[in-house]
């Protein structure tokens, strides 16, 4: 059994719940996770990647949790789950910002499109022949963590701007003050 994968156990190995986001089922399954990593990553501003870096460290063990309840006694690997995150708060933070608004609004809208087909048909929308097959719930899962990982980040930088703003403007007062 491979080291990486997250298994029913991995409560007992809790670095699972971070390496089953490393581990694939061959060169196409990783090549279409690096892909469909590769493009919010490309559309988030260069100030916002270490704060997304920093989410998805943290929702990989949440996501890993969340899966541990349909595993059903099989394995997971893969980090297509966190590639919908990523897509999810991403697609948030061009939203919020009014220069950006129509590219955040199609990756939302590509993102519920991809989840709607795959909650139809029950399945990943890549099914390769052998060893995997996408798992929907994977998806399902990130995409709620990264909506609410987009709520939350949206609601600490208005609230890290209204700290800025008060600080600045009491530091001027004690500057006028004091002279």
């Amino acid at each position: 059994m491979d080291t990486w994968l997250l298994t029913p156990d991995a409560l007992q190995e809790p670095w699972r719940l971070w390496s089953c986001h490393l581990a694939h089922h061959g060169w196409r399954h990783a090549l279409d996770n690096t892909l469909a990593l590769s493009i919010p990553l490309l559309l988030a501003r260069g100030k916002d990647r270490g704060r997304l870096l920093l989410w998805l460290f943290l929702l990989a063990p949440a996501l890993s949790l969340a899966m541990l309840f349909v595993l059903d006694g099989g394995t997971f690997g893969g980090i297509s789950g966190l590639a919908c995150a990523t897509w999810t708060l991403v697609g948030i933070q061009l939203l919020v910002r009014e220069d950006s608004l129509p590219i955040g609004l199609a990756m939302l809208g590509l993102l519920g499109l991809k989840i709607a087909v795959e909650s139809m048909t029950g399945s990943g929308l890549l099914v390769h022949e052998g060893r995997w097959q996408s798992i929907s719930d994977a998806h399902l899962f990130g995409t709620l963590l990264g909506l609410a990982a987009g709520v939350m980040d949206e609601t600490f930088r208005r609230f890290e701007r209204k700290v800025r703003c008060c600080t600045e403007r009491r530091l001027r007062k004690l500057a006028l003050g004091h002279r």
